[in-house]
């Protein structure tokens, strides 16, 4: 999964997925993907890109801009994962042109790591006007906060509604974590609303484990 390899920081982050929306915009066939592909790509790491520069600017760093730049990296890095699986797993493209833009080709001797079949424990831990702060643990190892073998983040979806809601297809993806607590920033517009979070652990290879239970909080105007 793209996640392993695609550093951690933020300005290297930007160089990596620039690299690999950059190679695949200047020949989309060689990766097996239509030139509508290769604009979403870009457009997604050109918003990162952008929301970075803003974000590291002194003059313009705001916590409202820190967060569009956080929301920015994890659509720019959803969409490139997406995509990258694909290049990874598709025996028809060269193994040079996967190095060329940063994928890292199948290694046929390495046994995969199944997801675990384990939940995550979500929990709101603080909510103060227009923000809440998520928690996360195992379902089967509450007492630490290591993620279980085989789970390289956690998927965060929430549903903004007037109520709580058990379902998770009214939710929408909020964003991949590895590291707690987790910030979630709300529109002024939601202020009042409850917000329902559910989450998933997922694998490098990019199989999802079990829906976690469902947790709400009101929004704080």
């Amino acid at each position: 999964m793209v996640q392993s390899y695609i550093p951690t920081t933020d300005a290297h982050a930007l160089q990596w997925m620039q690299a690999f929306s950059g190679g695949i915009t200047a020949s989309p066939s060689t990766y097996m993907l239509s030139v509508s592909d290769a604009t979403a790509i870009s457009s997604a790491v050109d918003a990162y890109a952008t929301a970075l520069a803003t974000a590291t600017d002194p003059n313009v760093r705001t916590p409202v801009n820190v967060n569009i730049k956080d929301t920015t990296r994890n659509a720019a890095e959803q969409i490139c994962r997406q995509y990258a699986i694909l290049i990874k797993n598709n025996g028809g493209i060269s193994d040079a042109s996967k190095i060329a833009i940063g994928v890292r080709p199948v290694n046929p001797s390495r046994e995969p790591i199944p997801c675990p079949q384990t939940s995550p424990l979500l929990n709101v831990v603080a909510a103060t006007p227009g923000a809440h702060t998520v928690r996360y643990v195992d379902s089967m190892t509450p007492s630490t906060v290591a993620k279980p073998f085989g789970a390289t983040e956690l998927q965060l979806f929430i549903a903004i509604a007037d109520a709580p809601t058990t379902d998770e297809d009214a939710a929408v993806f909020y964003g991949k974590f590895t590291k707690n607590p987790i910030g979630v920033a709300f529109a002024p517009g939601d202020d009042g609303k409850v917000a329902t979070y559910f989450a998933r652990w997922a694998s490098r290879r990019g199989d999802v484990g079990p829906w976690s239970l469902p947790i709400s909080m009101r929004i704080a105007a």
